[in-house]
């Protein structure tokens, strides 16, 4: 008996040491580019200016980033689905919804309506494609969307 809980013990160790999250990391391009091999087992989330993406966008591309940036448009109307341009002087990147969805959630409207209403910036977070971001999340002002959630449940309020 006592052999049996010892395996069922190392099993469940060895189980549940395969289903550890891995740690995120934020860091800029130069650094990670410099040692991309002591990063393999974290979550990499590069930071970055919109101006140096527009720049050296083929060194980001694929890659999961951060960027917070004014914008100057978000909807339907200008790109094949759910979209928002990010724009600050002559630099303009697209980041649209993830999973192609052509009407984001009401919380998504709301919380972007807020950052226009006082012309601030947005931070998006998500993977860099050819077409632009596909947004995994966006935040303003402590509040963040999730574009992989149920349309009526997507946003994550901080803790008061």
């Amino acid at each position: 008996m006592k052999h049996f809980i010892k395996y069922i013990f190392l099993c469940a160790v060895i189980f549940f040491s395969g289903c550890t999250v891995k740690e995120t990391v934020r860091i800029d391009i130069d650094k990670f580019t410099k040692d991309q091999a002591s990063y393999v087992d974290e979550d990499v989330i590069i930071t970055a200016t919109l101006e140096d993406i527009v720049s050296r966008y083929d060194l980001y591309s694929g890659k999961k980033i951060e960027l917070s940036a004014p914008f100057s448009y978000f909807g339907i109307g200008k790109f094949w689905t759910w979209s928002v341009m990010l724009q600050k002087g002559e630099n303009t990147l697209r980041c649209y919804t993830h999973y192609y969805r052509s009407k984001p959630s009401n919380d998504a409207i709301n919380l972007l309506r807020m950052a226009r209403s006082k012309n601030e910036p947005i931070t998006i977070l998500g993977v860099l494609n050819k077409d632009g971001i596909d947004i995994e999340k966006f935040s303003y002002n402590g509040a963040s969307v999730r574009t992989d959630m149920p349309i009526s449940s997507s946003m994550n309020f901080p803790p008061l």
